[in-house]
């Protein structure tokens, strides 16, 4: 009782995380072998089985996600679903003019502080260079 316990564990673990791969499987059926569960000479038939009723799992869950989708656009109404759609499209455009006219604010504001920082700079160097002492010899060659 406690083999068949531990094989439906099995089977319901590689049926509930999906399809099991054929190598996930032969590993599986191995592991049982070797606990002395199930005989060597009939390895490749749970194998076998294993695979093909996770397969079939997954289908069956594949086939109840596809009829829950599909019962859920059958409940959309077009015109509200259309509406929705407009909203967004106007959503997303008032979007991009307000990111826009904020890029060009920004983007004169930078340039006003960019040339009143130029202007201080200039300014401040003029300062010191009026400060510092002419260092101009009298070329001798010129002489």
């Amino acid at each position: 009782m406690a083999t068949n316990e531990r094989i439906r564990k099995y089977l319901d673990a590689g049926s509930v995380l999906g399809q099991v791969s054929r190598g996930r499987a032969e590993e599986i059926v191995r592991e049982l072998v070797n606990a002395g569960d199930i005989q060597r000479g009939h390895a490749q038939e749970w194998v076998d089985t294993l695979v093909e009723r996770s397969r079939r799992s997954s289908e069956q869950a594949l086939d109840a996600v596809r009829r829950e989708v599909a019962a859920q656009l059958g409940k959309l109404d077009g015109t509200a679903l259309e509406a929705v759609a407009n909203q967004v499209a106007d959503l997303v455009r008032t979007s991009a003019e307000a990111g826009r006219k904020v890029t060009g604010l920004v983007t004169k504001q930078a340039t006003e502080q960019a040339g009143k920082t130029a202007t201080l700079a200039r300014d401040a160097a003029t300062k010191v260079a009026s400060r510092v002492p002419s260092t101009d010899k009298p070329d001798k060659a010129a002489s």
